[in-house]
């Protein structure tokens, strides 16, 4: 079985689906048997640097060594506010393709050392300029453009410029604006350009895209400037919208579809040691509309358009519903299976065969994410294990969904992605979507057959709300582990660790209460420390509290787990310990004051401390309190301390 990696930045992008879906139909019809494997992220210009860097961190996760071919659709990434993975760059992806040794097909960007299928950009956007000036005689012209780091934009530009003087047309700088492929860069750039020329009109506008060229539309018919009648606009790409947008939008189609299609043969080729040129062009066609004067679409092929939107939007509609249940519900959910299982409705509502959520084991490792002061109780910057710079070798499965079977939660463990997303039938695709807190990446969606939920662009919706449900669900996990951590400073004693006055109150009568509920004893030991102020006096205070930090050890190594060990004050400690059996109260006892001359010489101590122990088994029958129990032991303890006088005495 063949694999084929397709890296694609989707951001911004609505035409994504018609290459994925040429892929498809081709894989479907090749000779060799074939699946595909999408690594989709959605990192825009517009974002922020640090949900970019979430974004593109999907690219570190295949092995690129996995796979038989690679086709990189990046042409958007080097627009992304400065990240390391400009387009045309020593990007990590770049690099990393180049090092597997693999077929490399970049798509509609030219990237050295690489084939290249796509359009011939320069020639279509000339065609454009052809047609309003060779057939309509139109001269004066202005130039709203994508993003000037685009390769595909810097090649249409240069194109227009060259025609222009070529032909002794006005191209001087003020005619042109460059900021991005959204309508949002026709509306900024007509209003900028519009103003510059003190609201004196061209010709025609030439758009980079037909969305920059409806925006534009749209910012003329603000100022009352009608489209055909004032001026002509032209675009590129033909977006579906653009061909039922009032005015329709004369625009470059650039099959993407076939472009797909394209790339497979190529491929097959490539494998069966073909000779196969570095360039292959696509085609293209000049669609004429209602923007440059044309007639309007017929009406049967806009009834069908339009029929096609409706039914497109229904199911989006339906998704939609979906996903606001999800959303309300989500905040109701207290474990990460029940975010998972609430998740079930969106997924059969997509139309997939399969879907997997994969997250990083250390999201669970709170310790390794967070490191408290412990003077101040403040968190300590840049303690988080998550890695920013790609996935951990280990990811965990924790939700798998297919069609048959619904959806279950698990807890599989995975080492890269293969064997565990390897499919012995042919014309499988998957694709793999990036979870992550801005920079920290988190884990990854996986879908299996994802061509209706790319045509319908429902995939970002349903991730965020996962994202951001799995967001708040880790930082209120974080929250209680903070407090965990806070309460356990507080109600810690900073010379022996044992639990303070605080904690007794806390932990101690939480014990006795339990205890007594379930009916059962407990004892009680009050312990004092003979001749503290002789180690004070005579050794220092320093050796004072190396006296204290002694006992307190040999008290710790010898009590069990489920005991709670105290310094009640000074010199003296508590014990409550679930022991019903005074023989067993004893040997604690024994075992305690064994412990102290091994502890003695680690601290190295004078002489070995020595302690008067008193202890009483509570009743949980009797009525009496804990404080009572306490003093009931202090009053033993005192007695067996008088006692030790009166025998030295």
């Amino acid at each position: 079985m063949k694999k084929i990696i397709y890296i694609l930045n989707d951001a911004k992008r609505a035409f994504t689906y018609e290459r994925i879906a040429g892929f498809c139909e081709a894989i479907n019809n090749a000779e060799e048997d074939i699946n595909l494997y999408i690594f989709r992220s959605a990192g825009y210009a517009g974002y922020d640097a640090a949900h970019n860097c979430g974004e593109y961190s999907i690219y570190r996760l295949p092995d690129l060594n996995d796979f038989d071919g690679i086709l990189l659709d990046i042409s958007n990434v080097g627009n992304t506010g400065g990240n390391i993975y400009g387009a045309r760059g020593a990007s990590y992806i770049i690099r990393a393709a180049a090092a597997s040794g693999k077929p490399v097909l970049a798509l509609a960007n030219s990237i050295a050392d690489f084939y290249y299928v796509g359009i011939n950009n320069s020639s279509a956007m000339t065609s454009i300029i052809e047609y309003l000036h060779g057939d309509l005689g139109l001269t004066d012209f202005w130039f709203l453009m994508g993003p000037s780091d685009n390769y595909e934009n810097i090649i249409r530009t240069e194109a227009l410029k060259l025609y222009c003087k070529e032909h002794r047309l006005p191209a001087e700088s003020i005619r042109f604006y460059s900021e991005s492929f959204t309508a949002e860069c026709g509306v900024n750039g007509f209003e900028k350009v519009y103003m510059q020329h003190s609201g004196k009109l061209p010709q025609a506008i030439i758009c980079a895209n037909d969305w920059i060229a409806t925006g534009a539309c749209k910012a003329a018919a603000s100022h009352g400037i009608k489209i055909p009648g004032d001026l002509y606009i032209t675009g590129f790409d033909n977006v579906d919208s653009s061909s039922y947008h009032s005015p329709g939008i004369t625009t470059v189609d650039q099959y993407r579809w076939e472009m797909g299609k394209t790339c497979i043969g190529l491929l097959e080729r490539i494998w069966r040691g073909e000779n196969v040129d570095p360039i292959t062009y696509t085609d293209t066609r000049i669609i004429k509309r209602e923007s440059t004067g044309e007639n309007r679409i017929s009406e049967s092929r806009l009834e069908a358009r339009v029929a096609e939107s409706i039914v497109k939007e229904v199911y989006t509609a339906k998704i939609n519903d979906r996903i606001c249940t999800l959303q309300y519900s989500l905040p109701g959910c207290d474990t990460l299976e029940q975010i998972c299982e609430s998740l079930a409705p969106c997924i059969s509502e997509i139309r997939c065969k399969g879907f997997w959520i994969a997250i990083d084991k250390e999201l669970y490792d709170y310790g390794s994410q967070i490191e408290l002061d412990p003077d101040t109780g403040n968190i300590k910057p840049g303690t988080s294990s998550l890695k920013k710079d790609g996935y951990p070798d280990t990811l965990e499965i924790i939700y798998t969904w297919n069609r048959k079977r619904g959806g279950s939660c698990t807890h599989e463990i995975i080492h890269g992605l293969f064997p565990y997303f390897d499919n012995e039938q042919r014309g499988n695709d998957y694709m793999f979507i990036p979870l992550h807190f801005m920079d920290a990446t988190v884990g990854f969606v996986a879908i299996n057959d994802c061509s209706d939920i790319m045509h319908t662009g429902n995939i970002a919706p349903i991730v965020n709300t996962l994202t951001m449900a799995m967001r708040s669900f880790f930082a209120g996990k974080k929250l209680e582990y903070v407090n965990q951590m806070l309460s356990g400073i507080s109600m810690s004693d900073n010379l022996t660790g044992m639990c303070n006055r605080l904690g007794y109150h806390h932990l101690a009568t939480r014990l006795f209460k339990k205890t007594h509920d379930n009916e059962k004893k407990l004892t009680v030991l009050f312990i004092d420390m003979d001749k503290m102020k002789w180690f004070n006096d005579t050794f220092g205070h320093s050796c004072g509290d190396d006296a204290i930090r002694c006992v307190s050890t040999a008290i710790k190594n010898s009590v069990t787990g489920n005991s709670i060990p105290v310094r009640f004050g000074g010199d003296e400690f508590l014990v409550l310990t679930p022991i019903e059996d005074p023989a067993e109260v004893e040997e604690l006892i024994n075992n305690i004051n064994y412990n102290l001359p091994r502890e003695s010489e680690k601290f190295n101590l004078p002489s070995i401390p020595e302690l008067s122990i008193g202890y009483v088994i509570t009743d949980p029958h009797s009525g009496i309190t804990l404080n009572e129990y306490v003093e009931e032991a202090d009053k033993l303890m005192y007695n067996v301390k008088k006692a030790k006088k009166a025998a030295r005495g």
